[in-house]
């Protein structure tokens, strides 16, 4: 397994989110952030691809679940993607790898 921050996704790569880790002293602060993430469908074992970067790189655009939602780097970095292995999603449609 190869996991990375989400922020690290090069542009028109495809990874399968592991899950949303935030340092423990961090949670409190984090916590709105990360339920609007899951919200917003950042879930384990979802497909996300990185398709635009602003200026800079910051911010990033992902499609998930159908949508695009642009994330800072800060917030996209306690979210883990595995890059490793080909992803499928439910409809059997295979993505590009890293």
């Amino acid at each position: 397994m190869n996991t990375i921050p989400l922020c690290k996704l090069p542009k028109g790569k495809t990874g399968l989110i592991q899950g949303i880790s935030c340092p423990p002293g961090k949670i409190g602060e984090k916590r709105a952030l990360i339920h609007r993430l899951l919200d917003l469908g950042f879930c384990q074992n979802t497909p996300v691809s990185c398709v635009n970067t602003g200026m800079f790189h910051n911010p990033r655009a992902y499609l998930i679940r159908g949508s695009v939602i642009t994330l800072r780097n800060q917030d996209a970095r306690i979210i883990q993607v595995d890059c490793s292995e080909e992803i499928t999603d439910s409809r059997g449609m295979s993505y590009e790898k890293l």
